[in-house]
């Protein structure tokens, strides 16, 4: 019987499937995903390009634990906390209090005559001046101050709104002022007894997040008392799973929701925007990880920015040690990992006059997200590509002749493997394609019943593919 040929293109896009850390299922690592839409003919291309890498901008502290980084654009200053320790560029400003977990920003606008930068974490407020001058604001210096906060700090009309977590209150201080509150100044939270997380705000609206629901307020100016008050037909039946999940940019906040005091304790991770419909934007997959971290899920971390053009967003999981990234343009997901495939160990990120700042987790240190570097502090580091299984619609015997690569010439070599007919437990190498040549091609790859393939790039170049095509004999 003659063999019969079958030529197939397979598109570099997809969800990551990889139930483990083995490499059996379709998995992404250390990429970005680019939709290039063309309006005249309806269509669009998505690419997979290689992320930026990181270069160490600075080292203000030493091996210690990052809490947070802030751009200060009105005075180009990066404030940053590792430990207990506030740091403006590399000089220690402030020794914090014991504290532990996320600290928050919260920059006060020039016109209110009162330009200044405060930093909390959840004990005590140090407010900055334009000429970096701090005062201390806490129990003993501020009557009715609200300790024990929970993460977000936020500006509405003259007010400065937090969330109290020892008694569920959103506490706001006296009209323009940073320092002076009013004992009943408040408006309980938790009409469902959950327990506050953590507080945002969009638009006009604050947005509290507890354990079991999400409650919406706006400023109704009411003579005395909060100014706030609920909006009892917006609460979302769903609650924050870990307070340190949640992360914004712009007018998108993107969480991991739990609700287990109504029977929804499975979870997920949901996206607001604009104060829009809330959209579930967490993959099966991914949700299961969400799971299994368990009580552990306290321990993630997760942080918002816009990288090469698009808003991601990046969540940190202690128990299976992996780096979720989210892209908004076109909501997929993929992995980062840092050099020697360990996982990204950036906790939190910001941006200064076009830069992209991240802040380490563990050794005190500061990157920048570098658009034009493709390694990690002059190390390289990986990308792969791990397809799904493929058996061409048939179960008979086939031949691989050839393997062609459908993407930009660069630097550097794509190690090309395989997984045919096992576990996909290993990969065994085909052969290495120069991605600097016009055709980009492997041939003679073996027979299988089914295969999936595993792609490998660690060169310091740009790197962007569309899909890989296969020429396939049958008998």
């Amino acid at each position: 019987m003659s063999e019969r040929l079958s030529y197939k293109v397979h598109p570099f896009v997809g969800s990551p499937q990889a139930r483990g850390n083995v490499s059996r299922d379709q998995r992404y690592i250390n990429m970005l995903f680019e939709r290039i839409p063309n309006d005249v003919l309806k269509e669009h291309v998505v690419y997979c390009t290689k992320r930026p890498g990181l270069s160490t901008f600075s080292q203000p502290s030493g091996v210690s634990t990052g809490r947070g980084i802030y751009g200060w654009a009105a005075t180009s200053t990066l404030y940053s906390v590792f430990g207990n320790v506030i740091y403006r560029g590399t000089a220690s400003t402030s020794q914090m209090n014991t504290s532990s977990g996320r600290v928050s920003f919260l920059e006060i606008p020039a016109y209110t005559g009162n330009q200044v930068l405060m930093i909390t974490d959840g004990q005590d407020d140090y407010i900055y001046t334009s000429s970096h001058v701090s005062t201390l604001v806490d129990q003993g210096t501020a009557t009715n101050y609200p300790i024990s906060s929970v993460p977000g700090l936020f500006y509405i009309d003259g007010f400065v709104v937090r969330g109290q977590t020892n008694n569920n209150y959103l506490r706001n201080t006296r009209e323009n002022t940073v320092s002076s509150y009013d004992a009943t100044a408040f408006l309980a939270v938790g009409s469902h007894a959950g327990a506050l997380e953590s507080v945002h705000m969009q638009k006009d609206q604050i947005i509290a997040f507890t354990k079991n629901r999400i409650e919406f307020f706006f400023n109704n100016g009411n003579p005395v008392g909060s100014p706030l008050l609920r909006i009892d037909q917006n609460t979302i039946e769903m609650g924050l799973a870990s307070r340190e999940s949640l992360a914004w940019s712009g007018e998108t906040a993107i969480f991991v929701s739990e609700n287990s005091a109504d029977g929804g304790g499975g979870r997920s991770v949901y996206k607001i925007q604009s104060l829009g419909k809330v959209s579930e934007i967490g993959t099966p997959v991914i949700n299961k990880f969400l799971d299994a971290e368990g009580l552990s899920i306290s321990s993630c971390t997760s942080w918002m920015e816009r990288v090469s053009g698009q808003v991601i967003y990046c969540l940190n999981l202690a128990v299976c040690s992996r780096s979720f990234v989210y892209m908004e343009q076109t909501n997929l997901w993929d992995e980062w990992l840092s050099v020697g495939d360990l996982k990204f160990n950036g906790v939190a990120a910001t941006s200064l006059n076009g830069t992209v700042y991240i802040q380490d987790a563990s050794n005190g240190s500061i990157s920048v997200l570098s658009p034009v570097s493709y390694q990690d502090n002059n190390s390289s580091f990986n990308v792969y590509i791990i397809t799904s299984r493929e058996n061409y619609g048939t179960d008979k015997f086939k031949i691989a002749h050839e393997l062609s690569i459908i993407g930009d010439k660069t630097d550097g070599n794509l190690v090309v493997s395989a997984a045919s007919d096992n576990d996909g437990s290993s990969f065994p190498v085909l052969g290495n394609i120069d991605m600097s040549l016009p055709q980009k091609m492997l041939k003679r790859l073996g027979g299988f019943y089914e295969r999936s393939y595993f792609f490998q790039y660690a060169g310091n170049s740009s790197f962007r593919v569309q899909a890989y095509a296969t020429r396939i004999g049958m008998k």
